[in-house]
Formats: C-alpha cells, structure tokens, sequence
C-alpha cells in the first residue's frame, strides 16, 4: 500500500509539475510565434524600402550607359503614397565586400512616389564602389542607406534666384533641385546652371536640361562650359571663370520691393570647387566662402557647398 500511494503521489505530483510548466511553455511557444511573426512582417515592411538606420537591399532594374565613363542606374524601391522628399539629400550606397560606402544624390526628386531611385555613377579607377556598381548584374540587389538630409532644406518660393555651378557628376545634386523646383507650379524660384566639363560627350543629362530649359523659358537658364571643344561650339571655353560666374549672377533683375534673396550652390571636382568657392573642412561643415564667390562679394548665408 505505501509503494502504491507512492507510485500515486508521485504521478500526481509529476502532473502537478507538467501543469505548472504547461503555462510558460504554452507563453514562450506563443511568444516565439509571434516574434516570428512580427519579425516576418517587419522584413516584408522594410522590404526595398528606404531607410535612414539600416542598409536595406534594392533590385538594379536597368542601366544605361551615359558616357565613356558614367552610367545612370535605376534601383526599385517601395512607393509610399503622400510621402514628401526631402532636398536637397543624398543615399549611402556600399560595397558588400570590403565594408565602404560613398554618398549618391538621387536625379529624380521624389523616389517615393516614382517607386524608383534613378543614380549617376562615374567609374574611378580606385573607387572600390563605383566600380562595383558600373559593373553590377541587373536584378541583382543593391545596399542602399538613406536619405541622408542636408543641414539646409529647400522651401518653396522662398528665394528669388537659385545659382548653381557644376562640375562633371556634381550634377546629380542639382538636378534634383532643378526638378524639385520646376515641378511645383506654385514655386516662382529662377534658376541659372553653370555647367562644366571636359569634352562634349561629358555633359551629363543634356538633353533632359536642354528641354527643362526650353519648357521653363525665362525661370530655368543652362550655360555649359567645355575645356576641349569642338569647332562650331555655342557655349563656354576653358574653365569656370570670374566673369562667367558674375554674368551668370546678372540673368535675372532683380525685385524691386525688397533686396534680392538668392542662394548659389556648388558641387564638383574638389579643385573646381576650391576655386569657385573654397573647399568644405569635412563632410557635416561648409567652411567659410572663398575662391571666387567671395570676389563677388557673396555671404555664407548665400552659397552652399553641395556632397
């Protein structure tokens, strides 16, 4: 009888103890469940969509060649439906192998709701990521980070004038302000492009500004400069100039009511850039104007320096 009785408690004091784990087992198994869950639902919401904190992989859908040396690339990514861009801004994008990254500005002011990234890559010798990407296969995925915000944001109508002096690739930031701009049939903002380059077959986006400029006659003005040109050229020869800078300065009058409110924005090669305006001391400060900007008698407060 005592071996019986035993037996019995410690059955029912197995039973006992399998019913006091049953509940946290039942929690933890619901638990992970759910985690699973969530963390397949938050994979599927981060899926192709831009991200400023993580590095989320987008698929190449086409590539075409620019130039002998410069490629335009088109990325999906996940439309988002009312969803404003800001801009001026620019996306990481790194090369998986060797853990760099480089900082590229979408041409098309709002991916958010194109649903695509369009991007401008010239290919450096030793630039690690360019080369990566020049070479990248279509529907392959890209890593891409952003968008990383400029210290200054555009506001609508809120200048007179917009200048903007480019040199070769470091007309991708300016393209997207020149969409931004002309796209808002309730922003007045004018805007002149001095554009420099080498030879003609290096003028990116050409005829894209050649036809902005012809749609927006009087509001968009393009003068490109070529240091090789050929014989029946119409525009600028050799370099950025003083007197190209302070003719450009001179396209629109200026108001009459109140004092102009303007801003000209630089990106380039870093000697274009040192020349025209001073270069920047590291990528988050802007550094005092010099160059020829501050010949002109131009402020901090009306030049930025563009990545």
């Amino acid at each position: 009888m005592v071996r019986s009785y035993t037996s019995q408690q410690q059955k029912q004091n197995g039973h006992a103890r399998s019913q006091r784990w049953a509940k946290p087992a039942g929690i933890l198994a619901t638990t992970a469940i759910g985690f699973i869950g969530w963390h397949q639902w938050d994979a599927e919401q981060r899926k192709e969509r831009l991200d400023s904190d993580w590095y989320i992989p987008m698929e190449l859908l086409a590539k075409k060649q620019l130039s002998p040396d410069t490629v335009q690339l088109r990325i999906r990514t996940k439309k988002i439906a009312g969803q404003s861009y800001p801009v001026p801004s620019c996306l990481f994008i790194k090369d998986d192998a060797i853990q760099v990254m480089r900082p590229y500005t979408p041409l098309n002011p709002n991916p958010y709701q194109d649903g695509y990234i369009d991007l401008l890559v010239k290919r450096y010798p030793n630039g690690s990521v360019s080369r990566t990407l020049s070479g990248h296969p279509l529907q392959e995925p890209i890593f891409i980070r952003g968008p990383m915000v400029e210290e200054y944001q555009y506001q609508p109508d809120t200048l007179d004038e917009v200048g903007m002096i480019a040199g070769g690739t470091g007309i991708s930031p300016m393209y997207q302000l020149i969409r931004h701009i002309l796209d808002n049939d309730n922003d007045t903002t004018k805007i002149w492009l001095l554009y420099a380059n080498k030879q003609e077959h290096d003028i990116l986006l050409k005829t894209e500004l050649d036809q902005l400029a012809e749609k927006h006659a009087g509001r968009f003005k393009v003068v490109y400069v070529l240091e090789q040109t050929p014989a029946d050229w119409p525009g600028q020869q050799g370099r950025v100039t003083l007197p190209m800078i302070s003719s450009m300065l001179q396209s629109y009058d200026a108001p009459e009511e109140k004092p102009r409110q303007r801003r000209v924005f630089v990106c380039g090669p870093d000697a274009m850039v040192q020349a025209v305006c001073g270069q920047k001391p590291r990528p988050d400060a802007q550094g005092p104007v010099a160059g020829m900007l501050a010949s002109l008698g131009l402020s901090s407060q009306e030049v930025w320096k563009l990545q």
